[in-house]
């Protein structure tokens, strides 16, 4: 007797299945019936028809040169809108879902800059997700994925760009056993498209994962190896990661009141442009010997090589906390460190050790207010012979005041300063598009633009070049001291803080004395939030004077209409330079609701930036609306910004879209 192909193919699915499944024939579908084997399951939950249109306008004047660059784009199609799931002969064999809302229609798009560049193609706009999983109930289970997506990304409430990215990996392994084992694979590509701020991304990383866990601990593995490369404003960088972590954790003692972290990783770039390697290590011990007395204990190691550049780094610290009654908080402190330097001509170290105490005092004053009361004191010797070239010095954005920060170095060749995000990712950020550089006497500032693509109080590293100090020793004396009180259930605050920086170096190391001051209030009632702080610092480099204000309401008019208010003002003063800056910002967010049809939105706000550093003036407008009857809806949208950076260029960008669709 002959058999036929389709006879062949019952076997082997049969195992498959037997294999996915502990009985093939128990899985329930959703809404809780038994599912039978079937060639193909396919289930549509949400289906849509529609119509969408989006357009861009953008135009950046130079006024020095009198030149004028735009870039349009315009984009309508129909609107589909799918959501599914299923399963490939039984659920515990394959399980898929597709999520589909998006247009596939008409786009042109036209850049003028000297020359007018066209394009007009078909091309897909919206998501799609798609995800499928074998072997769902198993320890093998594997997954793959793939999803598309066009949105829009806020750098800040001011910076608004297109972005329309790609995804797909799988991910695998086994969950059983005393090592779970896991294995990924991403690929990831991201166009932010416009004139201000162009950037294609494309990325291909692979992940191994191996964890024990136990009772006291856990001890984790992991392999990743990250190849990208990225075109930003007409520079590219390209380079691959491989990096290899070890982590491990422990609790031990008669009530495991004893807690060891350990890690260690290792990072090889290789690049054209800037190859390295780095090693670091850590581990921490903290411990609990009384319900009132415990320790903590940190040490950490740090190589990094990049061309002739090289550093090790070696840190220790002891802590030992009392806690008197509820209120009073001892802590003794010892430390040092040991960072040595080499450019592959000079050599350059910093050592450092000492030791200190601090007190932190709460008392509760009646039944709704709270004093808080804290000092350090804290005395180091010092051994340093400073190297020219710096490189990963990290900093942090501060999200009040200033949003601004000093490089450690003086005397800084402004040409070499390189800063990038905190991953080291080139090309770096853009001077005068995500940042500015101002001097105060010898020091060197880093400002972040509005609008600039570093997020809002982000970390970042920075590479520079500067003019060496001599060799030399000193003692230092640091004293930090706060106070705060808060009244009627944080309804009324008010703080100080004072630090001191003391030391007895020669005046050829030019290491700075400081002293900085600091007061401020606080209200808060219902939804409203009001402050005022006024800082004096006081340096033998630089010293300047800060004041701030800071407004926030929150009106809910009636059931139906909402409105926020949010200003602050900033303004520094720069003593030894005789220059000033002033920061202004307002932002206005409004929603209301007509109806249950109809609802509209709209958000926007102001910037003034002036001083010797940076001008800059930002406005923004995103009004929108909403209708909906039954199954059909509209939405629509637009968003105006506009920018005036130094009184030199001029930035405009406009953008709109309508969606319109009919659920079924």
């Amino acid at each position: 007797m002959k058999s036929s192909l389709h006879d062949h193919k019952w076997p082997w699915l049969a195992a498959l299945a037997l294999a996915g499944a502990s009985a093939p024939v128990a899985s329930q579908g959703p809404n809780g019936e038994i599912e039978e084997p079937r060639w193909l399951r396919f289930r549509v939950t949400e289906a849509s028809l529609g119509v969408f249109a989006e357009g861009n306008h953008e135009e950046n004047t130079y006024r020095a040169s009198g030149t004028t660059a735009t870039y349009d784009r315009i984009f309508v199609g129909p609107l589909v809108g799918v959501k599914s799931s299923g399963s490939f002969y039984h659920p515990n064999l394959l399980r898929y879902d597709l999520h589909v809302d998006g247009s596939y229609g008409w786009g042109q798009q036209e850049t003028k800059s000297g020359v007018s560049v066209e394009r007009r193609e078909m091309q897909y706009l919206g998501l799609f997700m798609g995800n499928a999983t074998m072997f769902g109930n198993k320890p093998f289970a594997t997954s793959v994925f793939g999803n598309y997506d066009h949105t829009h990304r806020d750098y800040d409430f001011f910076s608004r760009v297109t972005v329309d990215s790609w995804r797909y990996g799988a991910r695998s392994g086994y969950s059983e056993g005393p090592v779970p084992v896991s294995v990924s694979y991403l690929h990831r590509d991201e166009d932010i498209s416009g004139l201000a701020t162009p950037s294609v991304a494309k990325e291909d990383s692979f992940v191994l994962n191996a964890m024990n866990q136990r009772d006291a601990g856990a001890s984790t593995f992991n392999y990743t190896f990250d190849q990208y490369s990225r075109t930003d404003l007409d520079r590219v960088g390209e380079g691959a990661d491989h990096t290899l972590a070890l982590s491990d954790s422990e609790n031990f003692g008669s009530y495991k009141q004893h807690r060891l972290q350990t890690s260690a990783s290792y990072t090889r770039r290789e690049s054209d442009i800037l190859p390295s390697d780095q090693f670091n290590a850590q581990a921490n011990l903290s411990s609990e010997y009384r319900h009132n007395l415990n320790s903590y204990f940190d040490a950490n190691y740090d190589h990094y090589r990049q061309s002739a550049f090289s550093s090790d780094s070696v840190g220790l610290q002891a802590q030992l906390s009392h806690r008197l009654y509820e209120s009073l908080t001892t802590t003794l402190m010892a430390d040092g460190s040991d960072y040595e330097a080499s450019d592959g001509v000079f050599d350059g170290y910093t050592r450092r050790y000492g030791g200190g105490l601090g007190l932190n005092y709460t008392k509760r004053l009646g039944r709704s207010s709270r004093l808080n009361i804290g000092n350090s004191v804290h005395v180091d010797h010092i051994e340093q012979n400073n190297l020219s070239t710096v490189r990963n010095e990290r900093h942090t954005f501060n999200l009040a005041g200033l949003d601004s920060f000093f490089l450690d170095q003086i005397n800084v060749t402004e040409a070499t300063i390189v800063v990038t995000d905190v991953n080291d990712n080139l090309p770096g950020y853009v001077r005068g598009v995500d940042y500015e550089i101002g001097h105060d006497g010898p020091r060197t500032l880093i400002q972040r633009l509005s609008g600039s693509r570093i997020p809002a109080g982000a970390t970042v590293l920075v590479d520079y070049e500067s003019v060496p100090t001599p060799a030399g020793s000193y003692e230092s004396l640091t004293e930090a001291f706060h106070v705060r009180l808060d009244l009627w259930d944080n309804l009324w605050s008010l703080y100080g803080r004072l630090t001191l920086f003391r030391n007895n170096a020669e005046e050829r190391l030019r290491i700075q004395q400081v002293a900085s001051y600091a007061v401020g209030t606080e209200v808060a009632w219902h939804g409203l939030r009001a402050g005022a702080e006024y800082e004096i610092y006081d340096s033998t480099l630089s010293s300047y004077n800060s004041a701030r204000l800071f407004q926030s309401v929150n009106f809910k008019l009636d059931s139906m209409s909402s409105l926020g208010l949010h200003f602050s003002e900033t303004w520094t003063e720069y003593v030894d330079a005789n220059r000033s800056e002033e920061n202004y910002r307002f932002i206005a967010r409004y929603s209301i609701v007509f109806s249950s049809r109809f609802s509209a939105n709209v958000e926007g706000g102001v910037a003034f930036r002036r001083g010797a550093f940076v001008e800059q003036d930002l406005a923004t407008l995103r009004p929108g609306i909403e209708w909906r009857a039954g199954k059909t809806s509209v939405k629509a949208g637009y968003d105006f910004e506009y920018e005036l950076l130094q009184s030199r260029e001029e930035r405009v960008r406009q953008m709109f879209f309508v969606r319109a669709r009919r659920m079924f």
